[in-house]
């Protein structure tokens, strides 16, 4: 069985080889260095066309050496696109133009001419850089087997093995480089996307947990209205304070359920917030805070925040707590300006600074994800960008209503 599964390999490789490949198994990542190679294999298809036309025989015409040596340059242009291609056409010209060259043996001693035996190197060197060992191989002996139809030297043409090999070994050490750079690449973006990943669900958690303290408020306080329900209104039917009741013991058991759910999200390095959640009345506070860094910070403030929706607020407040941190750490010492505005149908909020100096190195983190992921849980958006003028702005719009959004 393993017999003929290695036989099946072998002979899917040589027809690849022979006859249906075309394009390279690894190109290079970079399209500057595939111009660069482009170029440079052009040129060297030009002097190869040269040094064929100088070395053709004195009895060939002149329109006859010239097609001869476009013949001979003609693997070095293909191999751009395909060196398995080229490489065909390589092992035809060997086999065939000796003839066309019968003097060249007793001139230089081998029966093709320099500009061949350049075309061969460039495209045994660009066929082991695109391509693996199995074709390697299969194209090696391929091309032993047709110069020793004019090698008659055992030993000339171990040489021509020698230097076709090295050419090979110096192409798969190029490809091997280029796999590396691949997969460090594919690596390296699985990375980022699992560290995204991760950081949008720590900010959902994040986002839960606080959401936590003002779900329970209303839930305590739908409970204690309910509860006192009885006692406030003393001639109520007993159907009614039976309904009352069963509404009592539901809103404690969803109070119940919040504070399981508080426990999954929380972990033991995850200490339970000890002061009220915060909301935008409480901007101010971080507008002093950035200013007593040194920083020029104003803040605007146009409508009637009270009304907001618990949930509204904070997640207002968080979005510019995290603008104002990262103009802080990106733009050290440029001025910001923070606009707050309540319309009709939304809630605005702009935080822009102007540009600043360099911002503190470190590693990237995920403030932008975070303020989009507050946005999208209440049906907003937020845009941030660089500003004409050098300086970053993010705008936050988040509808008031909550319930539409829930």
């Amino acid at each position: 069985m393993a017999g003929r599964v290695w036989w099946g390999e072998l002979w899917r490789v040589t027809r690849y080889v022979l006859g249906t490949g075309v394009r390279p198994e690894v190109r290079a990542r970079s399209a500057a260095l595939r111009r660069l190679r482009t170029a440079a294999v052009a040129g060297t298809g030009l002097w190869v066309v040269f040094l064929a036309a100088q070395t053709a025989p004195r009895a060939l015409a002149g329109p006859l050496a010239f097609a001869l040596a476009v013949a001979t340059a003609a693997p070095a242009f293909v191999a751009v696109r395909s060196p398995l291609w080229a490489w065909r056409l390589l092992v035809v010209l060997i086999v065939a133009t000796p003839a066309a060259y019968p003097g060249l043996a007793r001139s230089w001693g081998w029966p093709w001419s320099p500009g061949l035996a350049l075309t061969a190197a460039l495209v045994w060197f660009l066929l082991a850089a695109g391509h693996g060992q199995a074709v390697l191989v299969v194209a090696g002996v391929v091309s032993a087997a047709a110069m020793g139809v004019w090698v008659e030297d055992w030993r000339d043409l171990a040489l021509l093995v020698a230097l076709m090999s090295a050419l090979q070994l110096g192409g798969n050490a190029v490809r091997q480089r280029r796999v590396a750079e691949r997969e460090s690449a594919e690596q390296q973006r699985r990375r980022a996307a699992e560290e995204t990943r991760a950081a949008v669900l720590e900010e959902r958690a994040r986002i839960a947990r606080e959401l936590h303290d003002v779900v329970a408020h209303h839930m305590s306080v739908l409970a204690l209205r309910t509860g006192s329900a009885p006692y406030r209104f003393p001639g109520m039917p007993d159907d009614l304070r039976a309904e009352f009741a069963e509404l009592t013991g539901t809103a404690r058991d969803g109070m119940v359920e919040m504070r399981r759910l508080l426990g999954v999200l929380r972990t033991e390095s995850t200490a339970g917030p000890l002061a009220p959640q915060p909301d935008v009345t409480r901007v101010a506070e971080l507008v002093e805070r950035v200013r007593a860094l040194g920083t020029a910070c104003t803040v605007r403030v146009d409508g009637d925040f009270d009304a907001l929706p618990a949930g509204v607020a904070l997640s207002t407040y968080r979005i510019v707590q995290e603008a104002l941190s990262n103009a802080v750490r990106h733009a050290p010492g440029a001025a910001i300006d923070v606009d707050l505005r309540v319309g009709a149908g939304s809630v605005r909020a702009v935080v822009r600074n102007a540009p600043g100096g360099p911002g503190r190195p470190g590693p990237p983190g995920h403030g932008l994800l975070g303020m989009r992921e507050r946005a999208a849980m209440l049906g907003g958006r937020l845009v941030a960008g660089p500003t004409a003028d050098g300086g970053f702005e993010v705008t936050a719009e988040l509808p008031p209503d909550h319930e539409e959004n829930a």
